[in-house]
């Protein structure tokens, strides 16, 4: 009898798991596909990020970069997209989407000194309606190579689980 009730209880905690297991995860998925928050519609407006007239002469040093965000975001690149860089809290550079040989990427002139802190990066999706920000994603280094191995940098705004 007490063997009987033991297996009557575990068969049944064993079903409630499973119902727990499936309500709970019937939330964030779509198809059976997990959806990353991250990659959700949000509410952000297209910002008005700007440098100013006399940026390049201001400063002593730029350092040049092409940008494209990680692949995650890669599908939703459009051309009202924009990307920025700034450094020591001010917008040192402002692209928009530039396509070359059908590659798409973000250039950016970003203007420094030689005791510039590090390089803030951000990336606005219009077709997700959301600014992504990556802090202090390189120091301010005038040297570094437009490219890495010939593509554009990957700027990585969030992990992928």
């Amino acid at each position: 009898m007490l063997k009987r009730s033991i297996k009557t209880i575990a068969g049944v905690a064993f079903v409630a798991t499973l119902l727990l297991a499936a309500v709970s995860c019937g939330s964030d998925d779509k198809d059976g596909e997990v959806v990353n928050p991250n990659l959700t519609v949000g509410t952000a407006s297209r910002p008005s990020w700007s440098v100013p007239a006399d940026l390049y002469a201001t400063f002593e040093y730029t350092m040049s970069v092409q940008l494209i965000p990680q692949a995650e975001l890669q599908p939703y690149i459009s051309d009202d997209d924009l990307m920025c860089a700034v450094v020591d809290g001010e917008v040192r550079a402002v692209s928009s989407l530039q396509r070359t040989g059908g590659e798409a990427y973000f250039p950016l002139v970003i203007a420094g000194t030689s005791g510039s802190g590090a390089v803030t990066i951000s990336y606005y999706c219009a077709r997700l309606a959301r600014i992504y920000t990556v802090q202090n994603w390189q120091p301010f280094t005038p040297g570094l190579a437009p490219t890495q191995d010939g593509k554009p940098y990957v700027v990585t705004f969030f992990s992928v689980e």
